[in-house]
């Protein structure tokens, strides 16, 4: 089962770098997507109540906030949410609190949202995501949707645009940061449907994307960001040290034509009408 992870134990920092390189990776994502919702949700309710678990710097509630009525409400659940704009600036409708996803679910979020959002829990969940994901089925309704995003790290892909480009510190470099933590190569995400199925969720869909070859270009390199922050917390300053002088090697092999492309998959799943809270 997974098991709790406290603040200082997240994987990347929760920096200035850190909310810059998550506002990029969401707007990537959207684009290899085409939407912040699947169309699969209904989302016809006036007064819809949306959980986004995991919100990080809130960006996919403040994008998807002018695409619903203002009576829509927004909650971002996060167990940091320094990274997020102030209150003032977040739309009216919208509001974050503090909540660790793996612990208890507080009385007053049981059985609340109509829908509830999640991604990228992939550096965060230690084996197995069900502690996580019936956490999450705790917050919806009745009848309510599930939707959780991930990447698919165990199928990753080195594509170049010609076979012969040079790709040795690339590829040094994800094998020694995927030693550093097994949470940086955990093979669940692939597994999220079966997962849905096994918990009781109905109409379940599952949307793969391979992304086109500029957007994963430019997901490459927002990615590289964080091969520094793994080496800041890896602990072994000889190990540091070799991870951050192989970063700019790599993004040179980059800048020529090579990537570390991803499957990404997206799962949505609805809750029984009659399940119980």
């Amino acid at each position: 089962m997974a098991s709790t992870v406290p603040n200082d134990d997240y994987v990347l920092s929760r920096d200035y770098i850190d909310v810059s390189r998550l506002n990029l990776q969401h707007r990537l994502w959207t684009q290899m997507f085409g939407y912040l919702l699947h169309p699969d949700i209904d989302t016809s309710k006036p007064d819809l109540k949306i959980a986004d678990v995991g919100t990080g710097t809130g960006a996919w509630l403040s994008d998807l906030a002018p695409h619903l009525p203002s009576t829509a409400q927004l909650d971002g659940y996060d167990l940091d949410i320094s990274q997020a704009p102030p209150a003032e600036w977040l739309p009216s409708n919208m509001r974050l609190r503090t909540w660790d996803a793996f612990s208890s679910v507080p009385d007053d979020m049981v059985g609340q949202y109509d829908i509830v959002h999640a991604k990228l829990f992939v550096f965060v969940v230690k084996g197995d995501p069900t502690v996580l994901l019936r956490n999450m089925l705790r917050l919806l309704k009745p009848g309510g949707y599930l939707q959780w995003a991930e990447v698919d790290v165990p199928g990753m892909k080195l594509t170049k645009t010609n076979p012969s480009l040079p790709s040795e510190h690339m590829n040094q470099l994800f094998s020694m940061t995927a030693s550093q933590d097994p949470r940086l190569v955990p093979a669940w995400p692939d597994q999220l449907p079966d997962i849905f199925a096994r918990e009781g969720l109905q109409k379940i869909t599952a949307h793969r994307v391979s992304a086109a070859p500029h957007l994963e270009y430019a997901m490459h390199h927002c990615n590289l960001m964080m091969y520094d922050m793994i080496a800041q917390r890896a602990g072994n300053g000889a190990k540091a040290k070799e991870i951050m002088d192989l970063v700019p090697k790599a993004a040179a092999e980059s800048r020529r034509g090579a990537v570390f492309a991803f499957p990404r998959i997206t799962v949505v799943g609805r809750r029984e009408e009659k399940a119980e809270l």
